[in-house]
Protein backbone atom coordinates (compact mmCIF):
# COMPACT_ATOMS: atom_id res chain seq x y z
CA UNK A 1 0.00 0.00 0.00
CA UNK A 2 1.48 3.71 -1.16
CA UNK A 3 2.57 5.65 1.86
CA UNK A 4 0.06 8.65 1.65
CA UNK A 5 1.99 10.30 4.15
CA UNK A 6 3.48 11.77 1.29
CA UNK A 7 1.27 13.54 -0.07
CA UNK A 8 1.13 17.25 -0.51
CA UNK A 9 -1.06 20.30 -1.69
CA UNK A 10 1.01 23.28 -1.76
CA UNK A 11 -0.45 26.23 -0.47
CA UNK A 12 -3.95 24.33 1.09
CA UNK A 13 -5.00 21.19 2.99
CA UNK A 14 -5.70 17.66 1.72
CA UNK A 15 -8.44 16.19 1.51
CA UNK A 16 -9.30 12.53 0.06
CA UNK A 17 -12.57 11.11 -1.15
CA UNK A 18 -13.14 7.77 -1.91
CA UNK A 19 -15.06 4.17 -1.99
CA UNK A 20 -12.80 1.89 -0.77
CA UNK A 21 -12.65 -1.74 -2.25
CA UNK A 22 -14.31 -3.66 0.61
CA UNK A 23 -11.90 -6.67 0.21
CA UNK A 24 -8.98 -4.52 1.14
CA UNK A 25 -10.40 -1.58 2.73
CA UNK A 26 -9.11 -2.11 6.59
CA UNK A 27 -5.03 -2.19 5.10
CA UNK A 28 -6.19 0.95 3.39
CA UNK A 29 -8.33 2.71 5.54
CA UNK A 30 -5.24 2.08 8.12
CA UNK A 31 -2.98 3.35 6.08
CA UNK A 32 -4.75 6.32 5.22
CA UNK A 33 -5.03 7.05 8.62
CA UNK A 34 -1.25 6.94 9.70
CA UNK A 35 -0.88 9.75 7.32
CA UNK A 36 -2.75 11.71 10.18
CA UNK A 37 0.30 14.99 10.02
CA UNK A 38 -0.64 14.74 6.06
CA UNK A 39 -4.23 14.54 5.73
CA UNK A 40 -7.00 17.02 6.78
CA UNK A 41 -9.85 15.32 6.16
CA UNK A 42 -11.16 12.51 4.34
CA UNK A 43 -14.98 11.26 3.02
CA UNK A 44 -14.47 7.07 2.76
CA UNK A 45 -17.89 4.43 1.79
CA UNK A 46 -17.27 1.55 3.33
CA UNK A 47 -19.13 -1.68 4.07
CA UNK A 48 -21.57 -0.94 6.93
CA UNK A 49 -20.07 -2.96 9.04
CA UNK A 50 -17.02 -1.56 8.82
CA UNK A 51 -17.89 1.71 8.82
CA UNK A 52 -19.65 1.28 12.13
CA UNK A 53 -16.89 0.13 13.78
CA UNK A 54 -14.51 2.89 12.71
CA UNK A 55 -17.66 5.30 14.12
CA UNK A 56 -18.40 3.04 17.36
CA UNK A 57 -17.93 4.85 20.91
CA UNK A 58 -16.75 2.37 23.95
CA UNK A 59 -19.36 -0.06 25.44
CA UNK A 60 -20.42 -2.05 22.27
CA UNK A 61 -19.79 -5.07 20.89
CA UNK A 62 -18.80 -3.46 17.50
CA UNK A 63 -16.09 -1.33 19.24
CA UNK A 64 -12.77 -3.15 18.70
CA UNK A 65 -9.44 -2.24 17.57
CA UNK A 66 -9.93 -0.31 14.52
CA UNK A 67 -12.16 1.91 16.20
CA UNK A 68 -9.39 2.88 19.09
CA UNK A 69 -6.56 3.19 16.59
CA UNK A 70 -8.53 5.55 14.20
CA UNK A 71 -10.50 7.29 16.81
CA UNK A 72 -6.90 8.52 18.65
CA UNK A 73 -6.12 10.81 15.68
CA UNK A 74 -9.24 11.33 14.04
CA UNK A 75 -13.22 12.16 14.64
CA UNK A 76 -14.90 10.38 13.03
CA UNK A 77 -19.04 10.71 12.20
CA UNK A 78 -20.95 8.27 10.52
CA UNK A 79 -22.58 10.54 7.97
CA UNK A 80 -25.27 8.79 5.98
CA UNK A 81 -26.33 4.76 4.78
CA UNK A 82 -26.07 3.37 1.17
CA UNK A 83 -28.53 0.82 0.11
CA UNK A 84 -27.37 -1.71 -2.46
CA UNK A 85 -29.99 -0.37 -4.83
CA UNK A 86 -27.95 2.46 -4.98
CA UNK A 87 -25.56 0.62 -7.41
CA UNK A 88 -25.55 -1.40 -10.58
CA UNK A 89 -25.55 -4.17 -10.24
CA UNK A 90 -26.43 -4.46 -6.40
CA UNK A 91 -23.87 -5.76 -4.33
CA UNK A 92 -25.12 -8.16 -1.48
CA UNK A 93 -23.93 -5.84 1.66
CA UNK A 94 -25.02 -2.48 2.45
CA UNK A 95 -22.53 0.53 2.16
CA UNK A 96 -21.96 3.44 4.19
CA UNK A 97 -20.42 6.75 4.24
CA UNK A 98 -18.17 8.22 7.29
CA UNK A 99 -16.41 11.60 7.50
CA UNK A 100 -13.21 11.35 9.59
CA UNK A 101 -11.19 14.96 10.41
CA UNK A 102 -7.92 14.88 11.67
CA UNK A 103 -7.39 16.05 15.25
CA UNK A 104 -4.05 17.74 14.83
CA UNK A 105 -2.93 15.99 18.16
CA UNK A 106 -3.59 12.59 19.73
CA UNK A 107 -7.22 12.51 21.42
CA UNK A 108 -4.90 11.34 24.67
CA UNK A 109 -1.51 11.29 24.98
CA UNK A 110 0.41 8.38 24.04
CA UNK A 111 4.12 8.15 24.30
CA UNK A 112 4.78 5.27 22.11
CA UNK A 113 2.03 4.62 19.43
CA UNK A 114 3.90 1.02 18.30
CA UNK A 115 3.49 -0.19 21.93
CA UNK A 116 -0.41 1.55 21.95
CA UNK A 117 -1.24 -0.31 18.87
CA UNK A 118 0.76 -3.67 20.31
CA UNK A 119 -1.62 -3.41 23.92
CA UNK A 120 -4.79 -2.81 22.13
CA UNK A 121 -4.25 -5.27 19.34
CA UNK A 122 -3.61 -7.72 22.16
CA UNK A 123 -6.84 -6.92 24.30
CA UNK A 124 -9.26 -7.43 21.20
CA UNK A 125 -7.13 -10.31 19.98
CA UNK A 126 -9.59 -12.26 22.87
CA UNK A 127 -12.63 -10.35 23.80
CA UNK A 128 -14.26 -12.93 25.33
CA UNK A 129 -11.61 -13.29 28.07
CA UNK A 130 -11.15 -10.72 30.82
CA UNK A 131 -8.75 -8.07 29.44
CA UNK A 132 -6.07 -9.09 31.78
CA UNK A 133 -6.32 -12.57 30.52
CA UNK A 134 -6.16 -11.19 26.94
CA UNK A 135 -3.70 -8.69 27.88
CA UNK A 136 -1.14 -11.49 29.24
CA UNK A 137 -1.60 -13.96 26.07
CA UNK A 138 -0.93 -11.27 23.01
CA UNK A 139 2.08 -9.75 25.18
CA UNK A 140 3.70 -12.57 26.43
CA UNK A 141 2.90 -11.72 30.00
CA UNK A 142 1.68 -13.49 33.47
CA UNK A 143 -1.81 -13.12 34.01
CA UNK A 144 -0.75 -12.06 37.35
CA UNK A 145 1.28 -9.38 36.48
CA UNK A 146 -1.04 -7.92 33.74
CA UNK A 147 -3.65 -7.70 36.29
CA UNK A 148 -1.44 -5.74 38.98
CA UNK A 149 -0.57 -3.44 35.98
CA UNK A 150 -4.04 -2.56 35.25
CA UNK A 151 -5.01 -2.35 39.20
CA UNK A 152 -1.76 0.10 38.99
CA UNK A 153 -3.54 1.93 35.97
CA UNK A 154 -7.05 2.10 37.86
CA UNK A 155 -8.65 -0.23 35.72
CA UNK A 156 -9.99 -3.65 36.82
CA UNK A 157 -8.39 -6.79 35.03
CA UNK A 158 -12.24 -8.68 34.75
CA UNK A 159 -13.42 -5.73 32.32
CA UNK A 160 -13.70 -6.40 28.66
CA UNK A 161 -11.25 -4.69 26.22
CA UNK A 162 -14.48 -3.50 24.62
CA UNK A 163 -15.66 -1.34 28.13
CA UNK A 164 -12.36 1.07 27.97
CA UNK A 165 -12.20 4.11 26.76
CA UNK A 166 -9.28 5.88 24.74
CA UNK A 167 -7.75 7.64 28.13
CA UNK A 168 -7.90 4.25 29.60
CA UNK A 169 -5.90 2.53 27.03
CA UNK A 170 -3.45 5.16 26.83
CA UNK A 171 -3.05 4.70 30.80
CA UNK A 172 -2.16 1.14 30.86
CA UNK A 173 0.54 1.25 27.73
CA UNK A 174 3.41 2.70 30.35
CA UNK A 175 2.47 -0.26 32.54
CA UNK A 176 2.94 -2.74 30.56
CA UNK A 177 6.27 -4.49 29.01
CA UNK A 178 6.27 -7.39 26.11
CA UNK A 179 8.29 -10.51 26.38
CA UNK A 180 9.40 -12.79 23.65
CA UNK A 181 7.44 -15.58 23.13
CA UNK A 182 9.10 -18.79 24.34
CA UNK A 183 11.03 -20.89 21.59
CA UNK A 184 9.99 -24.28 21.63
CA UNK A 185 12.52 -26.85 23.31
CA UNK A 186 13.61 -24.20 25.61
CA UNK A 187 14.69 -25.27 29.40
CA UNK A 188 11.36 -24.77 31.44
CA UNK A 189 12.98 -24.41 34.49
CA UNK A 190 15.17 -21.64 33.49
CA UNK A 191 12.32 -20.23 31.64
CA UNK A 192 10.55 -19.42 35.15
CA UNK A 193 13.80 -18.51 36.90
CA UNK A 194 14.51 -15.57 34.12
CA UNK A 195 10.74 -14.65 33.97
CA UNK A 196 10.30 -15.31 30.73
CA UNK A 197 7.46 -17.06 29.31
CA UNK A 198 7.23 -20.83 29.56
CA UNK A 199 9.11 -22.55 26.79
CA UNK A 200 11.45 -19.49 26.26
CA UNK A 201 14.72 -19.98 25.57
CA UNK A 202 17.06 -17.72 27.56
CA UNK A 203 20.51 -17.91 26.62
CA UNK A 204 22.92 -20.32 24.67
CA UNK A 205 23.28 -23.50 25.70
CA UNK A 206 26.63 -23.93 27.13
CA UNK A 207 28.86 -25.94 25.16
CA UNK A 208 30.14 -29.28 26.45
CA UNK A 209 33.84 -30.59 27.16
CA UNK A 210 35.61 -31.32 23.94
CA UNK A 211 35.59 -35.29 23.38
CA UNK A 212 39.01 -36.37 22.71
CA UNK A 213 38.72 -38.80 19.81
CA UNK A 214 38.99 -42.31 20.56
CA UNK A 215 41.60 -44.50 19.65
CA UNK A 216 41.23 -46.84 16.66
CA UNK A 217 41.20 -50.33 16.98
CA UNK A 218 44.51 -52.21 16.07
CA UNK A 219 43.45 -53.85 12.81
CA UNK A 220 41.94 -50.53 11.53
CA UNK A 221 45.40 -48.55 12.73
CA UNK A 222 47.18 -51.83 10.83
CA UNK A 223 44.79 -50.88 7.20
CA UNK A 224 45.55 -47.48 7.77
CA UNK A 225 49.04 -47.69 7.75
Amino acid sequence: TWDYRQLSAPGGRVLVAGNLPYSMAKPILMRLCDAHRTIAEMALMLQREVAERVAAPPGGRIYGGLSVLVQLHWTVRLELRVPPGAFRPPPRVESAVVHLRSRGQPAVPVDDEDRFRRVVLAAFGQRRKAVANALAAGLHVPASTARERLQAAGIDGGRRAETLSLEEFARRVGLLNERKPCRPGAVTRACRASGAAPGARVGAARPGPARRPEPLPARARSRRR
